[in-house]
């Protein structure tokens, strides 16, 4: 429904403050519970401008409906238009992501979309619900069709049923983040923007993946699932939240009930991984991770003291040559700040390159190959933040050093680079699955006497994520596949 020439003639600001104000009115009351009076009253106008303008109250709602509905329609071709390229899992993930944003942006909207939905006697109901559910699946469909031009879909998938399909699980999201009592109890009304990508995140991996069980399941995750990837682990979220703002279509999941970040660095696919802190969060979260789905290669990263001692300043980069957990051995009858060493191993693995069973108590060795590749990325460019790169030992505590005495002790022990809080037990899954791993570390603090006044964690935050940001996008990814595989770095 058009307005009448008299309403097209007012100045573009009359109109939008009339179009808001009847929007409110309808979304807040409905049709029937909507007052003419009340409208008007607000837009600073006659009552019988209504009549000139739309004819009836009908008429009016007609046109800011008809006015709303165009609106949804011009943003999701632009979401469609603006991922034309994009795999099908990631079209979904921002076509539902693209609803709740456009939702928070015009809440009146929707409301009035549930007032009609649910109000029986809204003026041309039925005709409205179908166009709209007919532009939602027709919009769903242009994205199937694509996805089986780029051959992404199964040969026996039905494109109408699918978008339908797809429909009733969108719109059903839609509704249960806006509307509390049709959220079931489950946490998506109203839900935090990192809880309700997780949701999208999760619901997209549902839909490309099915939810039932064939002979054949395990390895039947979609090709963006799938892909070879590279796992970045770290304690806690600010240690990654730099390396989240360079990743190429990020998208959020759960495993293990842990935090993911997917997507792409250049043409790697990466997976971040929060893990909290110390040794059990990182036992755990990564197991669960690689039992989920193997990685490439593990990347463990955040920040360190640095032992004064080893020459680093706070913000330098320390690349770890060895794994050690100090934690774990005998209690020793002379040394008060360091245990003997254990009387048996804890893990008998064979080696990476020749398969000679070693027994590892508590020193986790790093692949020397991957070390120096490493450090020849990091050390061959001009970084915009000035920082040294250096390799050595870390040390994986228990308990944090807050003593000069026992740092110096330490040092003297081990001739250590850094202490931190993880690394070991990440080394240790690692060495248990047959998986390439490697720790980069920024100094935020010294080793020893706790002085806060003198850290500077943002500082080694930004740098550990630009190191590895670095490192990522010029890894060699054949030399890696030829460690995994055993094969002599040569190939």
């Amino acid at each position: 429904m058009k307005p009448r020439k008299t309403f097209q003639n007012l100045s573009e600001e009359k109109q939008e403050r009339i179009i808001q104000i009847a929007v409110e009115e309808f979304g807040n009351k409905g049709f029937e519970g909507a007052s003419i009076n009340s409208m008007v009253g607000r837009m600073k106008i006659a009552k019988g401008s209504i009549f000139q303008y739309f004819g009836d109250k009908k008429g009016l709602f007609l046109f800011v409906f008809n006015q709303s509905v165009d609106m949804v329609k011009r943003y999701l071709r632009s979401v469609r238009d603006q991922s034309l390229d994009e795999e099908l899992p990631i079209r979904l993930n921002k076509t539902l992501s693209a609803g709740i944003t456009f939702i928070q942006k015009h809440p009146m909207l929707y409301r009035l979309y549930m007032k009609v939905l649910f109000e029986s006697n809204a003026p041309f109901r039925d005709e409205i619900i179908d166009s709209l559910r007919q532009h939602s699946t027709r919009y769903l469909k242009s994205l199937l069709e694509n996805a089986r031009l780029k051959k992404e879909l199964n040969n026996n998938i039905d494109v109408e049923k699918a978008a339908f399909v797809l429909d009733a699980i969108m719109d059903r999201f839609l509704s249960a983040h806006t509307i509390k009592h049709l959220d079931s109890g489950l946490g998506i009304y109203h839900a935090s923007d990192d809880t309700t990508q997780i949701w999208i995140s999760e619901i997209t991996e549902m839909i490309c993946t099915g939810i039932v069980r064939s002979d054949n399941s395990e390895n039947k995750q979609s090709s963006t699932l799938k892909k070879p990837y590279i796992l970045i682990i770290a304690a806690v979220d600010d240690e990654l939240n730099a390396l989240i703002q360079k990743i190429s279509h990020p998208h959020r999941s759960i495993i293990g009930n842990r935090n993911i970040i997917s997507g792409t660095i250049g043409n790697v696919n990466v997976k971040l991984l929060v893990s909290g802190p110390g040794m059990i969060n990182t036992a755990q979260a990564l197991t669960a991770m690689i039992e989920s789905e193997r990685p490439q290669l593990i990347v463990d990263t955040g920040c360190a003291g640095a032992f004064q001692q080893s020459g680093l300043t706070i913000g330098d980069i320390a690349i770890a040559t060895q794994e050690i957990d100090i934690h774990s051995g005998l209690e020793s009858s002379t040394d008060k700040y360091i245990p003997d060493e254990l009387p048996f191993d804890l893990l008998n693995r064979p080696e990476a390159i020749n398969n000679k069973i070693s027994g590892f108590k508590n020193r986790y060795q790093i692949h020397e190959d991957l070390i120096n590749q490493a450090c020849n990325i990091l050390q061959s460019v001009t970084m915009p933040l000035h920082f040294q790169v250096k390799k050595g030992p870390f040390l994986t505590v228990s308990t944090i050093t807050t003593s000069d005495a026992r740092a110096n002790a330490l040092f003297k022990k081990f001739n250590p680079c850094m202490e931190q809080m993880e690394g070991a037990a990440a080394a240790h899954i690692a060495a248990i699955y047959d998986l390439l791993f490697i720790e980069i570390r920024s100094a935020s603090n010294f080793v020893g006497k706790r002085d806060m006044d003198s850290w500077n964690l943002d500082l080694a935050f930004q740098n550990a994520c630009t190191a590895v940001y670095k490192f990522i996008q010029e890894v060699n990814i054949d030399k890696v596949n030829c460690w995994i595989k055993k094969i002599d770095t040569s190939c």
